[in-house]
Formats: C-alpha cells, sequence, structure tokens
C-alpha cells in the first residue's frame, strides 16, 4: 500500500493508521515524502520504527504521480492500493476488496467500493451517489472517473504495471488531477473490473486541494480525452458527455466556496458551439444545486461509514 506524502504532518498518522488498523493483516505501508518541508519526515520515521509493516521512503518533489510511482517500484505485493496522506480506509476495505477479487472474474484487474466526504475534523459530511458498474465497463468510464478517488481501488500489481503506472507527465504539462481516471481508463481498457456495495473510503474534502483548481483539471481531463480519442474515435461522444458533468460539478464546488467567476468560465466553456449540450448541463447543473441543498437540509452520513473518532491505537467506528 503507497502513501504518497507532501507537506501532511497534520494527517499523515491518522490515515497511516486506518491502513494499520485493516482486519487484512498481511500488508507492507509505504510512505513516500515527496520533498516535504514540515514535519512530515518525523511524523513518517516514528510510524515506521513502531510498526514494522511501514517503511519510509524520501524522494525530490515531483508530483503525485511521481510518488506512487516510486512507492510501486519499492512494492513487493501481488496487489497495489494507493492512500492520500489525508484520506482514510474503514477497517475492513482491503478484506472485503481481496474477497471480491476471489469471487470475480479471473480478468478482473481493479476492485473498487463506495467514497464518503470527510471534513478537516475527520467528520462525515456526504458521499458519492453509489454506483454498481462492474465487468466490461471502459465505455461506461469514459465518462467520468467512477472509482472517485485515488485512496479507493485495490489493483492487481501486473495490470497496473502493464498499464504503465500513474502519467508524470501531466504534471510538466500543467494537467496534474487525472492521473488516476487515465490509470483506471488504461486498466478497464483491457480488463474486468469489480466493486464492493459499501462504503468503505473517507476521502477529505479541503480547500485549496489539486481538484480545486478548476482550469487545471479540465486542461487534464481534455489531455487524457485527445489521448484516447486518438485510438478510440467511436467513443468521442462519450468522453464529451462526460466533460460536460465534469464542469458543471467544478461549477457546482466554486459557486459553493463563491468562486462565481470560475463558475462562469466552467459553464460558458460548455456552451460555445454545443448549444444542446450547454442546455442540458445548465438543467443538471440546476438539478445539481437542489440535490445538495435537500442533502444538507436532511443529511445523515452512510451507515456503513459513520465519522472515525481517535483513540491512541488508531481508529475505530463511533456508535453514532
Amino acid at each position: 500500500m503507497i502513501v504518497p506524502a507532501f507537506n501532511a504532518a497534520d494527517t499523515i498518522r491518522e490515515t497511516v493508521l486506518s491502513a494499520l488498523n485493516q482486519t487484512y493483516r498481511r500488508i507492507e505501508v509505504i510512505i513516500v515524502d515527496d520533498g516535504s518541508t514540515d514535519r512530515t519526515s518525523a511524523v513518517a520515521s516514528t510510524l515506521a520504527s513502531s510498526d514494522p509493516r511501514v517503511r519510509y521512503v524520501y524522494k525530490q518533489n515531483g508530483g503525485v504521480a511521481s510518488a506512487r510511482n516510486r512507492g510501486i517500484a519499492e512494492a513487493t505485493g501481488d496487489f497495489i492500493a494507493t492512500l492520500d496522506a489525508d484520506d482514510l480506509w474503514w477497517p475492513t476495505k482491503l478484506a472485503q476488496q481481496i474477497a471480491r477479487f476471489e469471487t470475480s472474474s479471473p480478468d478482473t484487474a481493479l476492485v473498487y467500493a463506495w467514497c464518503c466526504w470527510i471534513s478537516d475534523s475527520g467528520n462525515v459530511t456526504g458521499a458519492a451517489p453509489p454506483t454498481r458498474l462492474e465487468g466490461s465497463i471502459f465505455r461506461q468510464m469514459c465518462l467520468g472517473n467512477v472509482i472517485i478517488s485515488g485512496s479507493n481501488a485495490l489493483i492487481k500489481r501486473k495490470a497496473l504495471i502493464a498499464a504503465g503506472g500513474f502519467d508524470e507527465t501531466l504534471r510538466a504539462r500543467g494537467a496534474q488531477g487525472c492521473e488516476d481516471w487515465k490509470l483506471y481508463l488504461q486498466i478497464a481498457e483491457r480488463h474486468e473490473i469489480a466493486m464492493v456495495p459499501e462504503y468503505l473510503i473517507g476521502y477529505r474534502i479541503s480547500a485549496g486541494s489539486m481538484s480545486d483548481d478548476f482550469q487545471q483539471m479540465m486542461r487534464s481531463r481534455r489531455l487524457i480525452e485527445t489521448e484516447f480519442i486518438a485510438a478510440h474515435p467511436e467513443l468521442a461522444g462519450q468522453f464529451a458527455r462526460g466533460e460536460a458533468v465534469l464542469a458543471c460539478s467544478l461549477a457546482l464546488r466554486a459557486i459553493e466556496q463563491r468562486q462565481f467567476r470560475h463558475a462562469l468560465e466552467l459553464l460558458t466553456s460548455l456552451t460555445r458551439g454545443r448549444f444542446q449540450t450547454g442546455i442540458a448541463s445548465l438543467i443538471w447543473l440546476v438539478a445539481g444545486l437542489m440535490r445538495r441543498i435537500l442533502r444538507r437540509l436532511n443529511h445523515r452520513a452512510p451507515r456503513q461509514f459513520q465519522s472515525p473518532t481517535r483513540r491512541e491505537d488508531g481508529l475505530h467506528r463511533s456508535d453514532a
């Protein structure tokens, strides 16, 4: 299991403990420090000295894809999972994914589950809509990243290596953000995907995260679209619809953060030369706003993933 970390001193201990507290015990945790300038090194070194399953690796800053690939090169297991240094896992996450591999097709290369949103304080604030897409889902994956988070997938090492790992060139092209989606597309292009229908991942939504750079996220998606459309021109329409969905999702987030100019830019880019797509996207945006308002008025965390509480020996499920 790979934990890429950059200036993550405030969250990495809780993150790593959520991995060490897995009911599936046969794991190695490789913390890859991507040139941090805070106390990440000290916290990670303490974790490594307190549990033989943890290793600490330092490298010069090169971005999240570079850090993940370094961890993959260091890993020795048949399966690879990545866990961002501010996210959390439910204790049975790996066990349930391993069990799903055992009951799925031999061609299955990746198993995912459902994601909750968590705040800076670790409280559950919402959840991604549950999806049960599995099997040969490459076409559906062209719409968007159904796996949601880089902290979600458990992947067969051989399939990950064959796909080339995470694309480090996106950072150099000013287009970080969709490295996960690209890798999952490459895997779905060649293999089957399976899923566990439970909320097992806590995906932390923090102001200033990579997904808040709205223009960079759109640029990242478009670069990846261009590569895949060249090989699959019949899916150009599918990619265009997915781009519209992402633009609306980012516009919703921009509106919530009162970044109205960014929201307008995202929506304007959809309507240029594509009237029908633009109108459909505006309808989707209004519906999305209404859904979020209703969820906030009647919010309840999914039963399978309540807010974790802190103890000296790690994380446990609250009785709330």
